[in-house]
């Protein structure tokens, strides 16, 4: 399709053409019109354009001159190819490589291009997409190699640029050098049948010029327009910004502010703007001073100053300034104030956060990291650890294993893993005192995981408080206690000991009693004379009665510290003397073996009856535990340093380990077992002890175990006679004379004629009675009453004796003490039952124990009565008359 006026039609056939371009449906007519000429000449056409010119001009083949072949994009006389992939072949680093355009696009028109054959037509669209790239440099490049190509082969070049490509006044100079690559210049719109082609140049140029103007002037009116509203909209943000602004003339008056920094003051503007800036200072020379350096070109930064408001508080402001000079000359300053009493506040709670930290009354640190690195540690922890700073240190550091780091480190490390806070109590760490001594001081430790992020554990806050005093009040607290349980223990102990005394007191004072009822009831019975048996039983009981009664005043004056010792010098033997004869009864009542060994020039300055009643205590107490017919001894010798040994040693129950250091405690009384002679009150060693060291004394006890026989000594300052007799030992003095042995006879009860009252009673129906007591002057009593009353009667001292009459004798009743030797009274009773269980027999048990407890355990033993000491005998008297189990004939 031809273009009226077009250039190619006015003898601008050959040459190297550009067309810059508005319309691109003109510009692919312009280059359809271009390619058709050279084909219907019989020349060939190359077409290199983009992939949207391309197929614009596909639709226009058919109209070409040479129809068959045209359906594909390369003829024998058309080669249509993509610009981009063109470009692509010998552009080399975003740079036109001349040997690749070469073999490309050379190579090429050199197969078009005959020498002297029909004419070549190229339109070439790269230089166009280098520059919608802004690659305008490379497309000159380009330029230039086409033109080096030209002058080798003979063809038309034909180049397009879009107008908008070089639409601004920058563009002028580049749209200038390329329209001087080019032969012909082609402007959008071309003057109808002109052929002048530097007019068309020059329209060329006139046009892009215009245009870029017309650009320019558009685009400033838009900056300008810009620029007053963001002139418009800057006026408003500073005047309406957040922080206060200023502005201070070079003579300090206030020029300008805006409404934050009025409102921050609570000024009007009136009453803020115009006033010199220093009028509004707490402190006028800080104002002076931040004057002088804005003065001097100096920037302020974050300066923390003091204003006045109208309400006349104070606000703290920061301060941010700088200046604005003229040629060296002040112009004005200008500021921004930005109100820092949230900061003042916070610096305040910060400052008060830390002082209560640092100086807390309990040690406090902050350690970070898995290593634990301490970050804060108050004075009180560095007090604790013997550091002045702490700062940056490890924990392991600060407190290696061999002191106590291992253990708290352990903790540490389990808090950072674990993120669970853990208390480990009463830690003692050895601290050195400014005596430069070890003192053990105790805290507990409170481990905290901290979590800055509130998820992950970061480090620890350990607090350690002092527990020292707590812990040693707590010790003093369970010494205390411990030492009230063992006062309570020992009171209940005493208790004890005291309700045992009691029951044994009762007990001892029952036995004299009973024989001495039962003598006063035989003599009312008896015609006077015949009474001498009664009364010595009497008066062996009150003798016994007595001593008990003396030995408790004495216990009782020594404890009150109201005794007195009347010294003087006194023979040893005499002392022993007395005191044998104050335990003989009871050694031949149990029919011991006494031995003594002397040494008859020993004397001592003492009290003779208190030492008498010393050795008395100590020969009673090895009589009541030392089975009959056993061996007593005495020894007195002289000893090193002034002392005098008095020993009395037996060969009875023995001592265990845990009584001997007991024994001379008062009221104590070891195992006891229902035997009357092994249990006194618990009070004659405790006077032996007391006595003794009255005298300036010792005593001691020691046995060889349980069964083995036991040795108590005395050891009292003494000396020798100066006249000094040959040491005599055996039977040949009064002393000796007091050693006896063998067994004790038997006080046989004498025959009365019938008195009074035995005739009064001779109608009773006689009972047979089997009395069974080792209280023989008890025992012997009573069956001299049963007998005075017109029964037969039968009485012995053990129960084996008991077990052997049994049969024989036949009683219908049987009174048996509890207390008995080698068998108490319940086990005889059981066996009389068991041996008996045909006959009938009438059990009483007499005792001196009357407690309920004391009765039910008789009658759970088979007992039918159970007697207290000291015996009624008419109560015993009335139950045999109430027996009705035998005829007359049998019971008699």
């Amino acid at each position: 399709m031809a273009v009226a006026g077009h250039p190619f039609t006015h003898g601008h056939a050959n040459g190297h053409f550009v067309r810059f371009y508005e319309a691109e449906s003109l510009l692919v007519d312009e280059v359809a019109d271009f390619a058709e000429r050279a084909l219907r000449s019989g020349g060939h056409a190359v077409v290199i354009a983009t992939p949207a010119h391309l197929a614009a001009l596909a639709s226009k083949r058919r109209g070409f001159g040479c129809a068959a072949g045209m359906d594909t994009g390369t003829t024998s006389r058309l080669v249509t190819l993509d610009a981009e992939q063109t470009l692509a072949r010998f552009m080399v680093d975003g740079w036109p490589d001349e040997a690749q355009f070469l073999s490309s696009v050379g190579a090429l028109m050199a197969r078009v291009a005959i020498p002297g054959g029909a004419p070549v037509h190229a339109f070439g669209e790269m230089v166009g997409l280098l520059c919608e790239r802004g690659e305008y440099e490379a497309a000159l490049h380009v330029e230039a190699l086409w033109n080096d190509l030209a002058r080798r082969y003979a063809f038309s070049l034909f180049c397009a640029y879009s107008q908008a490509l070089f639409s601004s006044a920058e563009h002028s100079a580049m749209f200038e050098h390329v329209c001087a690559a080019h032969t012909h210049v082609l402007p959008s719109e071309v003057l109808t049948r002109s052929d002048d082609t530097e007019a068309h140049k020059l329209v060329a140029l006139w046009q892009q010029k215009a245009m870029a103007l017309e650009r320019e002037v558009e685009r400033r009116a838009r900056a300008e327009a810009a620029l007053v509203q963001r002139e418009r909209e800057l006026a408003d943000f500073v005047e309406n910004a957040a922080e206060g602004l200023h502005r201070i003339a070079g003579d300090g008056t206030i020029v300008w502010a805006n409404s934050a920094e009025l409102d921050l003051l609570g000024y009007d503007y009136d009453e803020y703007v115009g006033h010199p800036v220093s009028e509004f200072y707490v402190e006028r020379p800080v104002a002076d001073a931040i004057f002088q350096k804005l003065a001097a070109g100096e920037t302020i930064r974050d300066e923390l100053v003091r204003l006045r408001c109208r309400d006349g508080s104070v606000k703290h402001v920061l301060l941010h300034a700088n200046s604005m000079f003229d040629q060296g000359k002040l112009l004005y300053t200008r500021g921004f104030t930005r109100d820092a009493s949230d900061r003042i506040q916070r610096q305040t709670a910060e400052r008060q956060r830390d002082a209560l930290f640092m100086n807390a009354p309990v040690a406090a640190a902050l350690l970070s990291g898995p290593a634990h690195v301490f970050e804060l540690a108050n004075r009180r922890f560095r007090e604790l650890a013997g550091y002045a700073e702490l700062t940056g240190r490890r924990y392991a550091e600060v407190f290696p294993d061999s002191q106590h780091g291992e253990e708290i480190g352990a903790l540490l490390d389990s808090v950072f893993l674990r993120g669970e806070p853990v208390v480990r109590e009463d830690f003692r760490i050895d601290m050195t005192r400014p005596d430069g001594a070890f003192e053990p001081r105790y805290f507990t430790f409170h481990f905290e995981p901290l979590r800055l992020d509130g998820t992950s554990v970061q480090g620890v806050i350990a607090v350690a408080v002092e527990v020292t005093e707590q812990v040693r009040t707590r010790a003093r607290f369970e010494k205390s206690h411990a030492e009230r349980e063992r006062l309570v223990a020992e009171l209940r102990e005493a208790s004890r000991a005291k309700d045992e005394f009691l029951a044994m007191l009762g007990h001892e004072l029952r036995n004299p009693l009973s024989p001495i009822v039962t003598a006063l009831r035989l003599m009312r019975m008896r015609p006077e004379g015949g009474t001498l048996r009664e009364q010595n039983i009497i008066a062996r009981q009150v003798d016994h009665l007595v001593r008990l009664v003396d030995d408790l005043l004495d216990i009782s004056r020594i404890t009150r510290g109201k005794i007195e010792l009347k010294k003087q010098t006194v023979r040893v033997a005499d002392v022993l003397t007395n005191a044998v004869e104050m335990a003989s009864f009871l050694i031949e009542r149990r029919g011991h073996r006494l031995t003594l060994d002397v040494e008859h020039d020993l004397v001592w300055n003492a009290d003779a009856t208190r030492l008498a009643q010393v050795v008395s205590n100590l020969l009673t107490n090895a009589a009541r535990y030392t089975a009959p017919g056993g061996h007593i001894e005495v020894v007195a010798a002289h000893e090193r340093g002034g002392m005098i040994r008095v020993s009395v040693r037996d060969d009875g129950v023995g001592l265990a380990p845990d009584v001997l250091p007991r024994v001379f405690d008062l009221f104590f009384q070891g195992k006891r077992n229902l035997d009357r002679a092994e249990g006194g009150l618990g009070i004659g060693l405790a006077l032996v002890k007391n006595l003794v060291e009255m005298h300036g004394g010792t005593v001691s006890a020691t046995s060889a175990g349980p069964g083995r026989g036991s040795t108590f000594a005395i050891r009292v300052p003494g000396g020798r006679r100066a006249s000094a007799e040959a040491t005599v030992r055996g039977p040949q003095d009064a002393l000796a004379a007091l050693a006896f042995g063998g067994s004790q006879a038997h006080l046989e009860g004498r025959s009365a004629e019938p008195g009074p009252h035995r005739t009064a009673r001779a109608s009773i129906r006689a009972r047979r009675a089997l009395l069974v007591d080792d209280n023989v002057d008890g025992v012997q009593a009573l069956a001299e009453l049963l007998k005075e009353c017109g029964h037969d009667v039968e009485a012995v001292y053990d129960p084996a004796s008991a077990l052997e009459l049994m049969a024989s004798f036949d009683p219908d009743i049987a009174v048996i003490d509890i207390g008995l030797p080698g068998m108490d009274g319940y086990e005889l009773v059981r066996r009389l039952r068991a041996q008996h269980a045909s006959r009938d027999c009438l059990f009483v048990a007499l005792t001196g124990y009357g407690q309920d407890a004391d009765r039910q355990r008789s009658r759970a033993a088979g007992f039918h009565h159970h007697f207290v000491k000291p015996l009624d005998p008419a109560r015993l008297l009335s139950l045999m008359d109430t027996l009705t189990r035998r005829s007359q004939s049998t019971a008699a």
